[in-house]
């Protein structure tokens, strides 16, 4: 039988997995046989104490399909937050075929910044192109802002996601019926962007001209202005969207990007491995007086799965404690989006990057609250050869304690730990400890680790 296996880079979370079926349902004829919503529960999978790097989603049941399984991977250069497939076995790293839907998550609305929702993740919607044809694309806004479109949004919000409809990406989340429309063609898109407002004097601006044998788009891809890089991240998706929107429209001359700052000793040194050049080679593109690479070697692999990264550990600790009842009331697993702070009444708090004295705020991968005794869990995630580091920093918790935590949560008693992932031990190395997870599956947890830890993995069948 067929299971629906969602990959992912990020903390599966069960608002995202319920939305992510519902599109299924909708768009692949998928039949819900029961959801419950109040329900939905995401379940590490454990056979005889021994991890096995998938979850489970319960509450949701889809006629002929056997299970929602959720796997860690990680990708290569622009990659998608969930990749869905179809079928009996997990999917393998060097499949081409098979996949159905690519699913962005983003968090970031027109109030908090005029280019990075639109713009900072626009170059995976070109890159996926390389590895994967037909597939079903989608823009999912995070519910827990609901998109805040009341007021007109900014005209680089309407630019943008104008452009993302008019490559057929169904945007959820977010409401489309009143501000924003597929471009009609490509005058449409040089027509809106030229009366759009400029940058401030000093900013290289985007603009695209026409010509009989080639369109400019100007826009800079250095950063900082002058290091001849490429790293301007909003630019780099702003230009990759652009072109693709205009080959979408049926433009098959020359794309030609100025003004980039981009310097020929920085393109020489990558050999074409940066992923704006390979967005270059999958759209046609050129950087003006740039001899582009002859030859562009794209990754061998869109994604693998991860069995490295120190999130391994800090994500299965935060999917059992919540399971079992426990709250995550912040995350910043390695490699996954940074959350939000979450009070007792779930009001969000967006963290600064300076405590009250100017220093940077110490924060730590994840924080667990329990609210039946009361206490807070704060952890650090390490791999097994960086634990010192982790030890290190778990003693820089003061500021995030003082500032937002106990005035947020006055009652709790605060701890510190590490969680750590890779190798293969016998022991726990070290009492600051709180999870050890082998690469083999094997779980330790500390036995002087809060009590609401030991009983939501016990309850998974582990021995403490």
């Amino acid at each position: 039988m067929n299971h629906l296996w969602i990959l992912t880079e990020e903390r599966p979370k069960s608002s995202v997995i319920s939305a992510i079926v519902k599109l299924y349902q909708k768009d692949f004829n998928g039949e819900v046989a029961s959801y419950h919503e109040d329900s939905v529960q995401i379940r590490p999978v454990f056979h005889d104490g021994i991890f096995q790097f998938q979850y489970l989603v319960e509450g949701i049941k889809i006629r002929n399909i056997g299970q929602i399984i959720i796997k860690t991977v990680s990708g290569s250069s622009s990659f998608f937050d969930f990749l869905v497939f179809l079928q009996e076995n997990a999917p393998s790293e060097n499949e081409k075929g098979n996949l159905l839907m690519a699913v962005e998550e983003t968090k970031t609305s027109d109030d908090e910044s005029r280019n990075t929702g639109v713009y900072q993740r626009a170059s995976k919607f070109a890159f996926i192109d390389a590895f994967y044809k037909d597939v079903k694309l989608y823009m999912l806004y995070n519910e827990e802002l609901e998109a805040r479109e009341s007021k007109k949004p900014s005209d680089t919000n309407i630019f943008g996601t104008n452009m993302l409809l008019t490559l057929n990406v169904d945007i959820i989340g977010k409401d489309t019926s009143c501000w924003f429309r597929k471009f009609k063609d490509i005058d449409d898109i040089i027509r809106f962007k030229k009366g759009m407002r400029q940058p401030p004097c000093g900013n290289v601006p985007i603009n695209i001209t026409c010509y009989d044998d080639r369109i400019e788009i100007s826009g800079r891809l250095s950063k900082p202005a002058g290091a001849g890089n490429i790293g301007h991240d909003p630019n780099i998706g702003a230009l990759s969207l652009i072109s693709k929107s205009l080959r979408m429209l049926g433009w098959d001359k020359r794309i030609v990007i100025t003004m980039h700052g981009v310097s020929q000793s920085y393109v020489d040194r990558t050999h074409g491995k940066n992923k704006f050049l390979y967005i270059c080679k999958i759209l046609g593109m050129e950087l003006d007086g740039i001899q582009m690479p002859d030859h562009v070697t794209f990754p061998e692999k869109y994604w693998h799965y991860e069995m490295s990264s120190e999130k391994m550990a800090s994500i299965l600790l935060h999917m059992v404690g919540e399971y079992h009842g426990l709250r995550g009331i912040y995350q910043n697993h390695a490699g996954c989006e940074r959350g939000y702070f979450k009070t007792k009444k779930n009001r969000l708090i967006t963290l600064p990057k300076k405590d009250r004295n100017g220093i940077n705020l110490y924060i730590p991968d994840l924080v667990l609250h329990d609210p039946e005794s009361s206490c807070i869990i704060l952890v650090e995630g390490k791999k097994l050869s960086t634990l010192k580091a982790g030890l290190a920093e778990i003693e820089d918790y003061d500021s995030i304690e003082n500032e937002f935590i106990k005035p947020n949560y006055p009652e709790c008693r605060i701890y510190r730990y590490v969680s750590i992932f890779g190798g293969r031990l016998n022991r726990l190395p070290d009492p600051k400890v709180i999870l050890y997870l082998s690469e083999t599956g094997r779980v330790i947890i500390n036995p002087n680790a809060p009590q609401c830890i030991l009983d939501a993995f016990r309850a998974e069948g582990i021995t403490i």
